[in-house]
C-alpha cells in the first residue's frame, strides 16, 4: 500500500457523521464525554475496516474514509454500502446502550456516500504529509451526510449505478448541495437485496446471452443430467465481465423452466465475496440466506426461519444440526448450544460443520435434483475451498451438481480445487472455458442492448473495438452513454440525440484497478510506465523510461503470467501489448499529472536518440509523446510533420486526427498563417476522404486565419532550371507535357495553387464552398484582378477556359480529365451541342460555380491545373491562336517571357505581379 504515488482513481468516499454527540458532550463530565464519543467512533472505524475501507480523517464526531484508494476492489462501493449499513446497525445499538446509561435519546449517525473520480496523493510537508484526495466526489459525499436522515445511509447516483441488484434503495430525490451548480440526485439504501447477491449484469432480466450456443449447450448437458439423477461438477472459467455468471444464470433460467415431474427441484447459489476471505464459508452464508429467503433481516428473524426450515428437513434431528447452520450464518447461538458446540476443537467444530452441509445438501437431494451454484470462486476463503473438496464424493452418490464460476487464477485455492476435481473425478468433470466473443457475436450483443440499430456506425465500431469481446465491459460502455446523455430513452426504445466522447466506465476501470493494486510495487511500476508508451510498447524502450535499476525482463514475466499483457513479437526488437485496450487505458488513467509527464519526455527523448539517423520513422510516436509532455513548441513540429506524412500515405483518418491534435497548440500562439495552413490541409484530408460538409467547414475556417503573404518589395535571385527539352506551347489546353505545363504555370494563375506543404491555399479565388454531398464548388475571385494588358479578370474567364477546352472542334488533350463535369463528356463528343449545359458557370463577375456529376475528392488539385485556370477571351477572341505569341500575349501569373532561344528560356518577373518570393528571372536551359 503506497500512499506516496499521485494517482488518479475512483473511489467510493464514505463520510459518518454522529447525531447528538454535541449534546451529549454539553451535558456530561468531559472525561465522560469524550469516552462515549470515542467509543462511537472506534465502532465506525471497525465497520470501516472489516471491508478493508481507509480510514482517512477522524474529525472530532466524524469520520472520512476511502473504498478504492490506496488499494482497489472492484466491489469497493458494495464494500463501502456494507459498512455504511453496518455503521448505522452499529450505532443504533450504542444509542439504546447510552440512551440506557445516561438517559439521553437521540444519539445516532448520518452516512453519506459519493462515487466518481480523484486525484490521490500526498499533501503538506515537513512532519505534517497526509494521503489527500483532490476532487468534489470527497465534497458530495459530505453533503449528503449533512443531508441525511439520522440513521440513514444517502448515496448519489453514480453509488447507486454501481450497486444496483445489490441494494433496495428509495426513490431518486434532486438536492441542490452547497458548491454544486446541478441537483445530486440522491437515495436512502433500505437494506440488501433478498436472497443470493449475484453480479448485477447477471440478474439484469434484459441482459441477452449471445454468441454462447455451444457453450450453452455443453453446460446444458451437465444441468440436464442432474435433473436425470446424476451429478457432477461443472466448472467455467474465464476473464473478469466474460459472461461467467451470465451464462450461469441462464443455466439456472432453464433449470426453473423445465417440467417438474412432480419432483422438487433445488437451485442454491452463493456468491464468493473479494471482502469475504477473511470471513470463513462467507459463499455458504450467502447460499444459506438464499435457502431461507432472507438478506439483512433481523436475527431473530433469521434464526427462527432457520428453526423451521431445519425442522421441516430434519425432523428430529433439527436440534442438533441447527447450531452448526447457525454458526455458518454468523448468527449467536442459544446458551445450551453455545455451550456444547464451545467443547469442541476447532478442527472437530469444521469437520462437524462441513458434515452438517453437507447432510444438508443430501437430505435435499434426496428429494429432487439441486444444483449449488458457487460464483467468483476465485475470492473464496479458505474454509470455503476445503469445504467444497469434501462435498465433491456427493456429486457422485447424489443428484447434486457443483457449478463453479472463477478467474483462472492459478495462484488462488479455486485453481488447485479444480485440478483435484479432475484428478479423482474425470468422469464428472466438464470444464468450459470463456473465449471473448467473435466479431459477429459482439455485434449482435450490441444490437440487443440500448445502442444497437440505434448508434452511429463509427461510434458503435468505437465501442466493439474498445470491448474486444467482452460482454461486461461493451454493457457498460453502451451504459455509459445512457448516463452521458447520447442515448436517450423514448416509448419502446432508444434514441442517439448527440456525440459524445467515449468515457472508461467506472465500473470497468475499478476491475482493472483492483488487479493493478495486487501487484509488488515493481510489476506496479513497469506496468504504469508500460500504459504511458501505449497499447503496444517495445522492451527497450520501456527499459527507456522506467526508473533506473528496475528489472524490467523479470516484471514482464510477472505481467504474462498474470495475462495483463502479452508478447507481439520477438525480433527485430521484442514488444508487447496489453491484452485489452482498457487495461492499458486504467493503468495510464492511475497515473499523476506530473509522472506522465515525465514518462513521456523520457520516452521522445529515448526515441530522438535511438532513431537519430531516421526520425521520420518515429515522428508520430515523437508527436505524441511531446504533446502529452507538455512541450508544445516540438509538438508543433512533429504533429505537423506526422500529419503530413500521414496525408502523404494516404492514411487520411490518421492525417485528420493528427492535425485536428495540432490546432489547439496553434491557435493559443496566435499565428495566422500557421493556423491557416493547417486548416487547408486538413480540409484537403476530409475533402479526399469524401467527407465534404467538414471540409467545407474547415475551409471557411481556414479562410479566416488566411493573409496573402506579401510581394517581395525587391527580387533579385535567378532560378535555372535544366530541362530536357524546352517548353513550346504556352496555350494551356493545347500541351500535357510536363516541361509546358511549368511554363504554363509560371505565366499564368489558377483559382488555386499547391504549397510545398502539399496543401491547396488561395491564388485568385479567396474562397470556395464545397457542398455536402460533394457534388457543387463555387470559388470566389479576389476583387480587382486584372490581366496583363489592364483587362478585368472575371469569373467569365474561368467558363470560358473549361468550355474552349471541351470544345468538340478541337478539345485539349486534357478534355477527359473535365467529364467529372455536368454534361462535359456529353458536350466534348459532340453528343450536346448546347455549351450551357456543360456545369460551370459564373454567376456574377468573381463567382464561379462548377457541379459535377459525381463526387471527385481530386477535384481541387484538378484546379490547380493551368488548363483550369481562366484564360482572357478578350485576347483570345482577337487574336485567334496568335493570342499566344509574344506580341500578343496575355498573362496572370508572376511572369513574362523576355528571351528564347534553341537552349534557353528566359522569364522575368513582370512589375505589377503583387505574388510572394524573391525570385526576379528564371531561366530554363537544355542540357
Amino acid at each position: 500500500m503506497d500512499t506516496t504515488r499521485e494517482e488518479r482513481r475512483v473511489v467510493t468516499a464514505l463520510f459518518a457523521d454522529l447525531v447528538g454527540s454535541t449534546e451529549l458532550v454539553r451535558q456530561l463530565d468531559p472525561e465522560e464525554g469524550r469516552l462515549v464519543v470515542g467509543e462511537a467512533i472506534a465502532r465506525i472505524v471497525r465497520e470501516i475496516e472489516a471491508f478493508e475501507g481507509y480510514v482517512k480523517d477522524l474529525a472530532g464526531d466524524g469520520v472520512l474514509a476511502f473504498f478504492g484508494a490506496p488499494l482497489a476492489w472492484e466491489d469497493d462501493a458494495e464494500r463501502a454500502a456494507r459498512a455504511g449499513l453496518r455503521i448505522v446497525a452499529a450505532i443504533a445499538a450504542y444509542g439504546r446502550e447510552v440512551e440506557s446509561s445516561w438517559g439521553m435519546a437521540g444519539f445516532s449517525v448520518r452516512v453519506g456516500l459519493g462515487t466518481g473520480p480523484v486525484l490521490m496523493g500526498s499533501l503538506g510537508s515537513g512532519s505534517r504529509v497526509e494521503y489527500a484526495a483532490f476532487g468534489e466526489t470527497v465534497n458530495r459525499a459530505a453533503r449528503l451526510q449533512a443531508e441525511a436522515q439520522p440513521g440513514s445511509v444517502l448515496i448519489d447516483g453514480p453509488t447507486y449505478r454501481a450497486l444496483e441488484g445489490l441494494v433496495q434503495a428509495g426513490e431518486a430525490v434532486p438536492l441542490k448541495l452547497k458548491g454544486f451548480t446541478d441537483p445530486v440526485h440522491a437515495r436512502v439504501i433500505l437494506g440488501l437485496q433478498a436472497g443470493p447477491s449475484g453480479h448485477r449484469l447477471a440478474r439484469r432480466s434484459g441482459s441477452q446471452l449471445v454468441g454462447r450456443d455451444r457453450d450453452l449447450a455443453a453446460a446444458g448437458e451437465w444441468v440436464e443430467r442432474v435433473r436425470g439423477g446424476s451429478g457432477g461438477v461443472l466448472v467455467i472459467s474465464g476473464e473478469a465481465g466474460i459472461g461467467k455468471s451470465r451464462l450461469a444464470a441462464e443455466l439456472q433460467r432453464r433449470f426453473h423452466e423445465a417440467p417438474a415431474d412432480g419432483v422438487p427441484s433445488v437451485w442454491l447459489e452463493g456468491r464468493c465475496a473479494s471482502f469475504g476471505k477473511s470471513l470463513p464459508l462467507w459463499p455458504f452464508r450467502d447460499l444459506l440466506r438464499g435457502w431461507l429467503g432472507v438478506a439483512d433481516e433481523p436475527e431473530l428473524r433469521v434464526r427462527v426461519l432457520l428453526r423451521r426450515r431445519t425442522e421441516a428437513l430434519f425432523g428430529a434431528r433439527a436440534a442438533e444440526m441447527q447450531p452448526y447452520l447457525a454458526t455458518v450464518l454468523g448468527l449467536s447461538l442459544e446458551p445450551e448450544a453455545a455451550a456444547r458446540l464451545g467443547q469442541l476443537s476447532p478442527e472437530s467444530l469444521q469437520y462437524r460443520t462441513f458434515e452438517v452441509v453437507g447432510e444438508l445438501l443430501q437430505q435435499l437431494a434426496d428429494k429432487g435434483p439441486v444444483v449449488v451454484a458457487l460464483d467468483d470462486l476465485h475470492w473464496a476463503d479458505p474454509s470455503s475451498i476445503q469445504l467444497i473438496l469434501r462435498l465433491l464424493p456427493l456429486a457422485e452418490q447424489s443428484a447434486i451438481l457443483l457449478l463453479i464460476t472463477h478467474r483462472p487464477e492459478r495462484d488462488h485455492g479455486s485453481w488447485a480445487l479444480r485440478e483435484q476435481a479432475a484428478r479423482q473425478y474425470p468422469h464428472l468433470l466438464r470444464e468450459i472455458a470463456l473465449e471473448p466473443l467473435a466479431g459477429d457475436a459482439q455485434r449482435r450483443l450490441l444490437s440487443a442492448l440500448p445502442g444497437g440499430e440505434v448508434l452511429p456506425e463509427p461510434l458503435a465500431g468505437r465501442l466493439l473495438l474498445l470491448a474486444e469481446g467482452n460482454p461486461f465491459f461493451l454493457e457498460e460502455l453502451v451504459r455509459s452513454l445512457v448516463d452521458a446523455g447520447a442515448l436517450v430513452g423514448v416509448e419502446g426504445g432508444w434514441r442517439f440525440d448527440q456525440e459524445v466522447a467515449i468515457e472508461m466506465p467506472a465500473s470497468v476501470e475499478r476491475l482493472v484497478v483492483a488487479r493493478i493494486d495486487r501487484l509488488d510495487a515493481t510489476c506496479h511500476h513497469v506496468v504504469t510506465a508500460a500504459a504511458a508508451l501505449g497499447r503496444r510498447f517495445g522492451r527497450s524502450l520501456l527499459q527507456g523510461v522506467v526508473d533506473e535499476g528496475t528489472d524490467v525482463e523479470a516484471a514482464l514475466h510477472e505481467l504474462q503470467r498474470l495475462d495483463l499483457i502479452r508478447t507481439e513479437r520477438r525480433w527485430p526488437h521484442a514488444e508487447y501489448r496489453f491484452k485489452h485496450a482498457l487495461i492499458q487505458e486504467a493503468a495510464y488513467r492511475l497515473l499523476g499529472g506530473p509522472a506522465r509527464t515525465a514518462l513521456h519526455r523520457q520516452a521522445a527523448l529515448w526515441l530522438e536518440r535511438a532513431h537519430a539517423a531516421n526520425l521520420e520513422e518515429v515522428v508520430g510516436l515523437l508527436a505524441h509523446h511531446w504533446q502529452a509532455a507538455r512541450d508544445d513548441e516540438r509538438a508543433i513540429d512533429y504533429l505537423t510533420r506526422a500529419a503530413d506524412r500521414a496525408r502523404d500515405a494516404h492514411a487520411l483518418d490518421e492525417a485528420i486526427e493528427l492535425y485536428r491534435r495540432l490546432l489547439p497548440l496553434l491557435e493559443p500562439r496566435g499565428e495566422r498563417r500557421a493556423i491557416a495552413l493547417a486548416l487547408f490541409k486538413l480540409g484537403l484530408a476530409l475533402h479526399t476522404a469524401l467527407r465534404f460538409g467538414e471540409a467545407n467547414a474547415t475551409f471557411a475556417r481556414a479562410f479566416e486565419h488566411w493573409e496573402r503573404p506579401p510581394a517581395h518589395p525587391a527580387p533579385t535571385a535567378t532560378l535555372r532550371v535544366v530541362e530536357p527539352k524546352l517548353p513550346e506551347q504556352a496555350d494551356p489546353p493545347r500541351s500535357y507535357s510536363l516541361s509546358n505545363m511549368r511554363l504554363q504555370m509560371a505565366l499564368f494563375d489558377r483559382l488555386v495553387e499547391r504549397w510545398p506543404e502539399a496543401t491547396i491555399v488561395p491564388s485568385l479565388a479567396e474562397r470556395w464552398e464545397v457542398s455536402d454531398d460533394g457534388l457543387r464548388y463555387q470559388f470566389r475571385l479576389r476583387e480587382g484582378l486584372r490581366w496583363s494588358d489592364g483587362e478585368p479578370l472575371t469569373a467569365a474567364d474561368v467558363e470560358y477556359a473549361i468550355k474552349r477546352g471541351l470544345d468538340p472542334a478541337r478539345p485539349a488533350v486534357s478534355a477527359s480529365l473535365f467529364y467529372v463535369l455536368e454534361g462535359a463528356q456529353d458536350y466534348a463528343q459532340g453528343r450536346c451541342a448546347d455549351a450551357r449545359a456543360v456545369g460551370v458557370r459564373a454567376l456574377d463577375e468573381r463567382t464561379v460555380e462548377f457541379r459535377l456529376v459525381a463526387p471527385a475528392p481530386y477535384f481541387l488539385s484538378l484546379v490547380n491545373r493551368p488548363d483550369a485556370g481562366p484564360l482572357p477571351r478578350h485576347a483570345i477572341e482577337r487574336y485567334g491562336d496568335d493570342w499566344i505569341a509574344a506580341p500578343h500575349r496575355v498573362v496572370s501569373g508572376a511572369y513574362r517571357e523576355v528571351e528564347r532561344s534553341a537552349h534557353r528560356l528566359v522569364l522575368e518577373r513582370r512589375a505589377e505581379s503583387k505574388r510572394p518570393g524573391g525570385v526576379r528571372r528564371v531561366e530554363m536551359l537544355t542540357k
